[in-house]
């Protein structure tokens, strides 16, 4: 399903159907919603607290990208809870373009005519060896997998948040787990990477500039866990980061693919090409800011990587 090109091809209210759903679904998923976290367009919702007219507004979400853990589907309980009450709710399989259903792609009808997409996501490569790629299933429901989405099960934050049930069951409040910002923003950078998509962007720029404590705190965020669990992960992003946003030996960062794409998704084409340029600045200074901060600890992640791969190169 192509996102659209523009911030005006989004809805706040698609974007508070999305929180309705993934409120419902939480409700009826038992001990088994605590294996269930937020990733993709609604996150920044929840990572940037403050709300027009402090800040410029998010495009929001037409969809729900949640991470399962493997768990889910290995389970027979779990994997027959969550197909049964995704049913319940009243999700139907997505199809490919040949009519083939997708068993990681669900879609419901709102009340208010609106369509909200749901797509599982998990990481296993130990089964598909990195590859972005629907996961093997006997059954109704899968995963897609994508590369080092289980992450945030270890980097994520909390919020509770009430809504109405679908169904008009009444309101309720649930605890919705989501990427924080190093996870967050690593997962868009390689999903920009993959797809070159605007909206993607979009999102990871907004949380940075946006974010409590702004890129300052960002970059503090990342340069906490460049020498842990995921530090190899986090190196490979923030050069995609550099890659796509800012400048080079060539190229002035504000030219770059990443900037463009955000001015062209936020203020369109058509927009005076001063003002566009003007929000391309905008987006590679924050970027270029944001990533000289990380810079010291990259340099040094990337010297321990080398001398960890040169000790495995002598023992092997």
């Amino acid at each position: 399903m192509d996102k659209p090109g523009r911030i005006d091809g989004y809805s706040d209210q698609v974007t508070r159907d999305c929180e309705r759903v993934l409120v419902t679904i939480l409700r009826n998923l038992g001990p088994w919603k605590e294996s269930i976290f937020l990733v993709g367009g609604m996150t920044p919702r929840y990572l940037v607290r403050d709300r027009p007219p402090v800040v410029p507004p998010h495009a929001g979400t037409l969809d729900l990208d949640i991470v399962i853990d493997v768990v889910i589907l290995e389970d027979t309980d779990a994997y027959r809870t969550l197909e049964e009450n995704l049913r319940k709710i009243g999700f139907k399989n997505a199809a490919n373009d040949k009519g083939q259903n997708l068993n990681w792609r669900w879609w419901i009808k709102m009340e208010d005519g609106s369509t909200v997409i749901l797509e599982l996501l998990a990481d296993r490569p130990d089964i598909m060896g990195g590859k972005v790629k629907p996961l093997p299933t006997d059954g109704n429901i899968s995963a897609l997998n994508v590369p080092h989405s289980s992450m945030v099960f270890d980097l994520h934050d909390s919020i509770d948040v009430t809504a109405e049930l679908l169904g008009g069951d009444g309101l309720t409040t649930e605890t919705i787990r989501y990427a924080n910002i190093v996870s967050f923003v690593c997962l868009k950078a390689l999903a920009f990477d993959h797809r070159a998509e605007r909206k993607d962007a979009h999102d990871l720029v907004y949380c940075i500039e946006h974010g409590s404590g702004g890129w300052e705190a960002a970059a503090t965020a990342f340069r906490g866990q460049m020498g842990g669990k995921y530090g190899d992960v986090v190196l490979l992003c923030v050069r995609l980061l550099r890659k796509h946003f800012a400048s080079n030996d060539q190229t002035e960062g504000y030219r770059q693919n990443g900037p463009v794409k955000v001015a062209n998704f936020e203020l369109g084409e058509s927009e005076d090409r001063e003002n566009r340029i003007l929000r391309q600045r905008q987006v590679a200074d924050v970027m270029e800011a944001f990533l000289d901060a990380i810079g010291a600890a990259e340099a040094g992640q990337s010297f321990a990587t080398r001398r960890r791969q040169a000790f495995c190169s002598a023992c092997s």
